[in-house]
């Protein structure tokens, strides 16, 4: 039966055995910055300072004009704050680790993670954490709550969980394009920068799509979907998204981690491990 004790042991033992590993993971990865706390304030004294240029950025632009189609200067900082938070999150969660496949695939450490008993594609993807990035996220945040308070608005409770729900989906949505991304390295050998494609790529993210031509407006919604990295969620908080939006984006992040996952077993197939 499904709501058998059973059948929930079934399942919450393998789960447990992930959650365990990541948080054996993470505490090690904060030991490790820890013990060089003058860069870690070093680094919240700039990301500090670069938050703050982000809104001069954004008040200088919109110095001359009102607005830039339906967004104005405070919907804009909402936006980049939205972006700054998705972007950051991503990057402190899978940065490190994705950059050092490519190092894993030529060095044949690889074979090392394929003997251990989890999925190999999550054991490449979270083995590093960078925390330092956290700080960054954080002032994404504090960016897009000071353009709400700029307008003057209050967001409901369903926009508040439209947008953290949204937010989860955009990072997952990124992770699974950029680890499809990197796993080129599996053919072309020693593709160092191949994780460096994907910050130009989802920079762009911070213009809001609305404002764009419709040929682009749709390829960035469901070709390249950036939209759902910066502009719907914001449009979320803001109380002017789409009913579809929360659903889509759901479904879309499943349906890229899937494929990431179906590429990541191609790739596997074309791997020459080091005893080989």
């Amino acid at each position: 039966m499904i709501g058998s004790p059973g059948a929930v042991t079934s399942w919450w033992h393998p789960l447990r055995r992930y959650v365990r590993l990541y948080w054996a993971v993470a505490r090690y990865c904060l030991s490790r910055e820890l013990e060089y706390r003058t860069n870690l304030a070093f680094n919240l004294l700039r990301e500090t300072v670069y938050a703050l240029l982000q809104i001069a950025f954004v008040d200088i632009i919109f110095l001359n004009v009102e607005s830039i189609g339906d967004w104005t200067a405070n919907r804009m900082l909402v936006l980049m704050g939205t972006y700054t938070f998705v972007s950051n999150t991503t990057y402190a969660l899978f940065w490190e680790s994705l950059t050092s496949l490519s190092s894993l695939i030529n060095t044949g450490e690889l074979d090392l993670v394929l003997t251990k008993p989890v999925s190999a594609q999550f054991y490449v993807s979270v083995r590093r954490i960078a925390f330092m990035n956290l700080a960054p996220a954080a002032f994404g945040i504090g960016i897009a709550a000071w353009g709400i308070g700029r307008l003057g608005i209050t967001p409901s409770f369903l926009d508040v969980a439209a947008y953290a729900v949204l937010c989860a989906c955009a990072v997952v949505t990124c992770y699974a394009l950029w680890f499809s991304s990197v796993l080129g390295a599996f053919w072309a050998g020693r593709l160092q920068n191949a994780g460096a494609i994907f910050e130009p790529v989802v920079s762009m993210a911070r213009v809001p799509t609305t404002s764009l031509a419709s040929p682009l407006r749709l390829a960035f919604t469901f070709v390249l979907p950036l939209a759902f990295v910066g502009t719907v969620p914001a449009q979320a908080i803001l109380g002017i998204a789409e009913p579809w939006h929360v659903p889509y984006a759901i479904g879309l992040a499943g349906a890229l981690v899937i494929a990431s996952n179906r590429l990541w077993h191609r790739a596997l197939r074309a791997y020459s491990s080091a005893s080989s």
